[in-house]
């Protein structure tokens, strides 16, 4: 008898061993489905993520350029203090006269990246970014202005903004406007 109880597991065995019924299938790919969109989403939100970053660190480094340009180069720049200015009082600061409101542009290179593509990536980057700076008087006794550039780009249809800040003397900025 044990001899047919061996034979009858022999035969259940090899019925059951021949492949794959259709519903494990179907689980297993509803299980492969699930991990490869996982992996998708987190692909894309590591490429959003960094293309964030790329866009912070050049507002960044757009602010502060135009920031120590500004401080460095104080006559370049058109000084629009009213007469009766006071510590509440904020002024623009223009690179000309005919400024537009949206803001500057930032300038093309004088030297070229070594290549057309790379040129070109540049130029598409920096005509998103636009930067705009202004001023006002602080400190107690009204010594010094503090100078603000405010650099604009718009991320995934948001407008987007970085600030820096400085503080420049008063008798520096008055031998500017008095020229």
């Amino acid at each position: 008898m044990a001899k047919i109880n061996s034979n009858k597991n022999k035969i259940l065995l090899y019925r059951t061993s021949k492949g794959f019924t259709l519903i494990e299938l179907m689980v297993a790919l509803a299980v492969v489905s699930i991990a490869i969109t996982g992996l998708v989403q987190m692909f894309t939100l590591s490429l959003n993520l960094a293309q964030t970053s790329q866009n912070a660190i050049l507002a960044s480094n757009i602010a502060y350029e135009k920031l120590n340009y500004l401080k460095n180069c104080p006559e370049k720049f058109v000084w629009k203090i009213p007469e009766n200015i006071n510590s509440e009082t904020i002024f623009p600061i223009l690179t000309s006269e005919e400024e537009a409101k949206a803001g500057n542009v930032l300038e093309v290179p004088i030297i070229a990246p070594p290549d057309w593509a790379s040129f070109r990536k540049y130029k598409n980057i920096s005509q998103k970014f636009r930067w705009k700076a202004f001023g006002k008087l602080v400190g107690e006794e009204k010594e010094s202005y503090e100078v603000v550039v405010t650099v604009m780009y718009i991320e995934f249809g948001r407008t987007k903004y970085y600030i820096a800040n400085s503080v420049i003397p008063r008798f520096q900025i008055e031998k500017v406007i008095e020229k």
